[in-house]
């Protein structure tokens, strides 16, 4: 696995695993349980990975919609 982004954001970390799946790209969050809400980014993030043969897709399309927000 590849982790396409880092999160500190458990909530955006997650609608982007669906977006990702919604396209067919099978994703996983990982770290979610580690890093606490309020707390500085430096203590953690929270990771979207994807199996390596779906990394480059997975990365343009989370960059595709980092454009548009």
């Amino acid at each position: 696995m590849k982790v396409v982004k880092h999160y500190t954001d458990a909530f955006a970390a997650n609608i982007a695993k669906g977006m990702l799946e919604n396209e067919g790209i099978p994703a996983a969050v990982l770290n979610q349980n580690q890093v606490f809400a309020g707390l500085p980014t430096g203590l953690g993030t929270i990771d979207l990975a994807v199996e390596d043969e779906n990394y480059e897709r997975a990365l343009k399309l989370i960059e595709a919609t980092s454009k548009e927000e």
